[in-house]
């Protein structure tokens, strides 16, 4: 699955949609499966049972003689100095089983350390010499693990070398084998819904490519002495719809950003958060979310960023932040009842094919042209463009 050559990954919810309900719901097979991996402090011994859990459904979502790809992003519940060599060899040794399952892995390590959510976050010292001590236990048991470098996207008008930049964080070219972020459009507070500016992910994401991804080796705007230019990823990303919450649910003063469990409320029901002069078209979560893609995986896109390779979906439901009574949609697919159809029916029959949306068109999904891009193309195109 992918859109004008940027291929298209899913992180699911696992225990509500599997890959094989997305794929189900989709009739197609996105190229690559995320993951998080929760991981504490101290005993390595089931660390990393959750990994068994899943592994079914990531191998049988391979096609043909390809391979599965599963991007798991570790979330560790520690300070980076309390990472063991002993939890370093776990994973190490639970990678190469994977890999002997016939899965190709990139490992997205204790991901948005430039961010001060992260438990082990803000850390760039003690983060490198764990990165570069785990990448040498993985290598040493398995050449199918890829390691991934994903901080969270920097705040803007900050130095290269302040803790919630990307350069403090860099472990070295030797040490990392593919490079992405995390970047979203969550509109105003976190909490109400705006369709995003049409230049959001171009303004964003474009500091990142261009230090990942530099014009040559020799180009004087080379601040981390690539060789090479890296092909990226978006490592997950969504443009969520927020819905009010009715204060008699049970979901009214849940913590913030946390998952919503089943069963599910009928998002149909439920009426969308508005700023108090609504923005435009901002009651309509199809416009928001395929306004979205469009920029992320449209041809403008494409030819802007051309070592942009994949951008992985998160495709969550969630309450959100602890300032306001809202619930987060950031699915593009959904198998509940309650969840937008029309937004899946879009996504299910116009991936590939976002030029409508590029030139600000904001009609009914079935008004869309049909598809002539998008095409099932197996887990094989994320393990060759992405090496």
């Amino acid at each position: 699955m992918s859109s004008n050559g940027i291929s298209l990954g899913f992180l699911t919810q696992w225990g509500v949609d599997e890959p094989s309900d997305v794929r189900r719901l989709l009739g197609a097979s996105p190229v690559a499966w995320g993951d998080y991996l929760n991981v504490n402090a101290g005993s390595e011994d089931e660390q990393f049972r959750q990994v068994d859990y899943h592994l079914d459904e990531v191998v049988e979502s391979a096609t043909g003689n390809v391979k599965a790809v599963y991007i798991p992003a570790v979330l560790f519940n520690g300070r980076m100095n309390q990472w063991t060599p002993e939890l370093s060899s776990a994973l190490a040794q639970k990678m190469r089983s994977l890999n002997r399952r016939g899965v190709i892995v990139y490992l997205r390590f204790c991901y948005e350390m430039n961010g001060g959510w992260m438990k082990y976050g803000l850390d760039p010292l003690n983060f490198v010499a764990t990165w570069r001590s785990l990448t040498t236990a993985i290598r040493a048991v398995t050449n199918e693990t890829f390691m991934l470098w994903a901080p969270n996207v920097a705040p803007s008008g900050i130095s290269d070398d302040d803790v919630q930049a990307y350069e403090p964080y860099w472990p070295g070219e030797e040490y990392v084998d593919a490079v992405g972020l995390s970047l979203y459009s969550f509109g105003p507070e976190r909490s109400i819904n705006r369709v995003p500016s049409s230049d959001l992910f171009r303004e964003s994401f474009q500091p990142f490519y261009d230090l990942v991804s530099p014009s040559s080796a020799s180009s004087s705007d080379n601040p981390l002495g690539l060789s090479r230019a890296y092909e990226v990823l978006i490592a997950e990303t969504s443009a969520p719809f927020y819905y009010n919450i009715p204060s008699n649910t049970r979901f009214w003063g849940q913590a913030g950003d946390t998952d919503i469990t089943q069963p599910f409320p009928n998002l149909t029901r439920l009426t969308p958060s508005l700023a108090d002069r609504p923005y435009a078209r901002s009651d309509d979560e199809l416009a928001v979310k395929a306004s979205w893609l469009a920029q992320l995986t449209g041809n403008a896109t494409a030819q802007r960023f051309p070592n942009l390779k994949l951008v992985n979906l998160f495709n969550y439901l969630k309450k959100g932040n602890a300032t306001a009574e809202v619930i987060a949609d950031f699915r593009y697919v959904g198998s509940d009842s309650g969840f937008n159809a029309t937004v899946e029916a879009w996504f299910r029959h116009n991936v590939g094919n976002q030029s409508a949306y590029e030139q600000g068109y904001t009609g009914a999904a079935g008004a869309l042209r049909p598809a002539t891009v998008a095409s099932v193309v197996g887990a094989v195109v994320a393990a060759v463009v992405l090496l």
